[in-house]
């Protein structure tokens, strides 16, 4: 997986690409929370993401948790597949998806 961070329209982008699992999720899990510390508002740039596993989704949870209150976390780009296991999961009802 790779993690590519940019800013648009004044708020800080996190875009991974590829697979968050079992594997991956600990590297995407601290770029979250590094980036969650100092900015007000996050977005989770998801159109190089194919796959999202359980321990994808807790930390999808985790950053929505804590960057409520501030700004909050928004998604964009989600993919078919991966929208498919929010809205199965109950997540699509939870998250700021656009």
């Amino acid at each position: 997986m790779t993690i590519n961070v940019y800013e648009e329209n004044g708020t800080t982008v996190i875009a991974p690409e590829g697979k968050i699992d079992h594997v991956t999720v600990e590297e995407f899990e601290n770029k979250i929370n590094e980036l969650g510390e100092t900015n007000d508002a996050l977005t989770l740039d998801m159109a190089g993401v194919e796959y999202v596993s359980s321990a994808a989704l807790r930390a999808i949870l985790n950053a929505n948790d804590l960057m409520e209150g501030k700004g909050g976390l928004t998604l964009k780009n989600v993919n078919n597949k991966v929208m498919e296991i929010f809205n199965i999961t109950g997540f699509a009802d939870y998250l700021n998806i656009r």
